[in-house]
């Protein structure tokens, strides 16, 4: 058979997790109209296109919504934490530029407006990584944020390079806003090659602490049937 006809080809491979990827993000439209199923698509779009990078993607309709029924509670009250936290940081933001500007942008006032570009830097930063984690790992809340944090400020290199991806996906979105979501499908696309390389930095560490979980689990069950 000629390479290029050839349906294991690497071209028609890449053409093929496109091809998927536009039906995953119509797909995502679809089920974030509720609002507050978007914290869940999220978790369960990337899942689909971290096992995307690693070739081990199943179909688009399984994949997506097997995920989604998994990752839906602990998704949804990540969701509920990023807009509680987003409405804070915008008020905040809000107040102090109020304050910077009735001050004649001294010096204390800019201090301030700093302090908090800065938290608002890590906060979303970490967001970066929380859904991306609950794709694919089976942590506690408290686990996920901590190693959200942790990733993010560990890889800043990365991180920076998310937020530009995200930026360029704005960008695209104000110009092209028709096809917004092919655009956000692309930014966790190519974000899920950022992070599959971080998640692979971290994979011994976090299986052990997956298995001394599912010890733990399984001596309160049995302490329960005792």
């Amino acid at each position: 058979m000629i390479p290029l006809f050839n349906p294991e080809n690497k071209f028609w491979s890449f053409i093929g997790k496109l091809a998927d990827l536009v039906c995953l993000s119509l797909l995502w439209v679809c089920t974030s109209l509720p609002v507050f199923t978007i914290g869940a698509t999220i978790t369960a779009f990337y899942n689909f296109t971290i096992h995307q990078v690693n070739d081990t993607e199943s179909t688009v309709w399984h994949g997506f919504f097997t995920a989604f029924r998994k990752c839906f509670k602990k998704a949804t009250c990540l969701w509920g934490i990023q807009l509680i936290g987003t409405a804070f940081l915008v008020c905040d933001f809000w107040l102090a530029w109020q304050y910077y500007l009735s001050h004649n942008e001294g010096f204390g006032a800019l201090l301030i407006l700093s302090v908090i570009c800065c938290v608002s830097f890590i906060f979303f930063s970490c967001f970066f990584y929380t859904y991306p984690l609950l794709a694919i790992f089976d942590f506690p809340l408290k686990k996920l944020l901590s190693h959200s944090f942790i990733m993010a400020m560990g890889n800043l290199p990365v991180t920076i390079t998310l937020w530009v991806c995200w930026g360029l996906c704005s960008v695209g979105i104000y110009y092209l806003s028709g096809v917004f979501f092919v655009w956000i499908g692309l930014a966790i696309f190519i974000s899920s090659y950022f992070l599959f390389g971080v998640f692979k930095k971290y994979t011994g560490e976090l299986t052990e602490e997956q298995t001394l979980h599912a010890r733990r689990k399984k001596r309160c069950k049995e302490q329960e049937v005792i």
